[in-house]
């Protein structure tokens, strides 16, 4: 009897186990239902000549997005394009909660993962250009919490194209945290103490733990909170009202669900506390936002022209592997022999894959927001393939 007790709470348990997992059964592998297909807007101010190519231009990204979600690329997924002095187009297409069968709309709020990066750059090339820190500086000149390397001291330089020999994370599992951290430097203690990869400057080697350490220097040189200085330096001067750190307390409308995706399935995923990497990859925003900010890179309302330069300057020997795009400050930087300099960064994380990219010799933005981790590739292909149709409409 009590071995009959003891495998009915197990399968019980089992039974709880992939319900919350898979979720009601209307959207399982052994049903099928209608998927809500692409649904788009426009804000489009070009001139007449141009009018009935934007439309067309609408017409044929929303049959491309309707393309990728009938091939099971995304469970829900928001893209958009912002060209300049013409506008921007924004679409939502799948599922936001698959228990409820929500839509997903074009203001469909999710994790942008490591798209905070050049954000977070960005931020620091604020401080840069006020004088307020030196890029070749020790790195504890800022945060005295560091101790240091036997391998050397690291630079902000350093950070910025993760040459810095800063760790990644350990293993698939590091890279899942569950604990709250209240600081950047608070963060950094589960850290600090790990052996550097390599001598610093001498390797690449791409580490968000790195840009954890620029977010504690930010919050140490301004006096304020990441999230404060991000929303009154970068996220308040483009615009971006629907973007903010991913925090417990907060209540958000329009939220979208955390999903991964197994082979053809789309499973729930457990919710990550992102407080360890903030700076790195902790930021939620809108498809709508992520074009705000692209817009103000392109119109240099965040830094000077000369900064963003700066940042994209990616000709040095260190570069990451062979066949991987150089990168800069907080950017990879690919120089196109058809469509000219692109600058761009990709995010996936549990709850999510993002890819966003702004065609500099074009001055257009793209941008796409999934749901589901294991889906950056389709992200990465629909950002591109939505970006090189405006580049043909606009020429």
């Amino acid at each position: 009897m009590k071995k009959r007790n003891i495998l009915l709470l197990f399968i019980i348990a089992v039974a709880i186990a992939l319900t919350w997992i898979i979720e009601p059964f209307t959207l399982n592998p052994f049903s099928k239902i209608d998927v809500p297909l692409a649904k788009s807007e426009s804000d489009f101010y070009c001139h007449d000549s141009i009018n009935s190519t934007i439309d067309s231009l609408e017409s044929k990204a929303n049959r491309k997005i309707n393309e990728y979600l009938n091939s099971n690329a995304f469970l829900g997924v928001t893209a958009g394009l912002y060209i300049e002095n013409c506008g921007s187009y924004v679409s939502g297409a799948g599922f936001t909660d698959k228990s409820e069968n929500t839509r997903a709309n074009s203001e469909m709020l999710g994790r942008i993962a490591s798209v905070t990066k050049p954000m977070t750059a960005i931020a620091i090339m604020q401080l840069y250009e006020k004088q307020l820190i030196d890029l070749d500086e020790p790195v504890q000149t800022y945060v005295e919490e560091l101790s240091d390397k036997a391998k050397g001291n690291i630079t902000i330089r350093q950070l910025l194209k993760h040459t810095s020999g800063i760790p990644h994370y350990s293993s698939k599992f590091d890279a899942l945290s569950f604990t709250h951290y209240p600081t950047l430097t608070d963060a950094i203690d589960a850290f600090k103490d790990r052996e550097l990869a390599f001598e610093p400057g001498t390797q690449y080697m791409y580490t968000s733990y790195g840009y954890t350490i620029l977010g504690a220097i930010i919050e140490n040189v301004s006096q304020m909170s990441y999230g404060d200085y991000m929303k009154k330096n970068i996220w308040d001067v483009a615009g971006m009202y629907n973007t903010s750190l991913e925090v417990d307390k907060n209540e958000y409308s329009n939220k979208s669900g955390l999903y991964l995706k197994l082979g053809s399935t789309y499973i729930k995923s457990p919710k990550t506390d992102l407080s360890i990497i903030y700076s790195a990859g902790g930021v939620q925003s809108t498809i709508s936002d992520l074009l705000k900010f692209g817009e103000a890179v392109l119109q240099n309302k965040l830094i000077d022209r000369t900064s963003l330069e700066m940042m994209i300057e990616a000709t040095d020997e260190l570069a990451p592997s062979k066949g991987d795009d150089p990168y800069g400050f907080g950017w990879a930087v690919y120089d196109d022999p058809e469509f000219g300099r692109i600058i761009q960064h990709g995010g996936t994380q549990p709850g999510t894959s993002s890819f966003f990219s702004i065609y500099l010799d074009h001055k257009i933005v793209s941008a796409v927001m999934s749901n589901s981790f294991g889906t950056r590739q389709n992200a990465f292909s629909l950002s591109r393939d939505i970006a090189i149709m405006a580049i043909g409409q606009k020429l």
